[in-house]
């Protein structure tokens, strides 16, 4: 009976220690996800390089869209953090991506909102967003791309021999 008492005095106190271990790493995370933040900003500021270079242009890609946009949703010429996090992946992968690659990218940057009840609707909502705002495109395929990158792929004749309208007479 002693035993049982003294296991169970154990289990209590391993308990509560897990309580708070737990507790501890929740605020460890939300730290990290902050001065990974911190670290991007400050990192694409001072040391500017080639992967800086596309988000950067994505970035002024990024504002004059927002600028040129006549909406209620953005106002005085700036985007949402979550509609610039939206170009600052799809610039960096340089490549189109599918949703499902979107979602998961966001969620090991710790983008994802713990507030949000669906995360995966919301990130589709965001990129919605930014599509009608002009600064995403989707490719035929469904997977989402910086715009500049969709006007390419429009560009992009298949047959290099055919004209402005498609080989019809000019």
């Amino acid at each position: 009976m002693a035993e049982d008492q003294a296991l169970r005095d154990a289990l209590e106190v391993a308990q509560r220690q897990l309580l708070k271990a737990e507790a501890e790493l929740r605020e460890v995370r939300e730290r990290v996800r902050n001065l990974r933040s911190i670290v991007y900003g400050l990192k694409q500021v001072l040391e500017p390089g080639d992967a800086e270079r596309r988000i950067e242009s994505a970035g002024a890609a990024l504002n004059d869209a927002v600028q040129a946009r006549s909406g209620p949703r953005v106002t005085e010429g700036a985007a949402s953090a979550s509609m610039q996090r939206a170009v600052q992946l799809l610039a960096e992968a340089d490549r189109p991506m599918r949703m499902s690659e979107i979602t998961d990218a966001w969620h090991q940057r710790g983008w994802v909102n713990s507030g949000w009840k669906a995360p995966k609707s919301a990130i589709n909502m965001i990129y919605q967003r930014a599509f009608k705002a002009g600064l995403v495109g989707r490719m035929p395929d469904r997977s989402w791309v910086l715009r500049a990158d969709v006007a390419q792929a429009e560009d992009a004749p298949g047959d290099q021999s055919a004209g402005p309208l498609g080989g019809e007479g000019a």
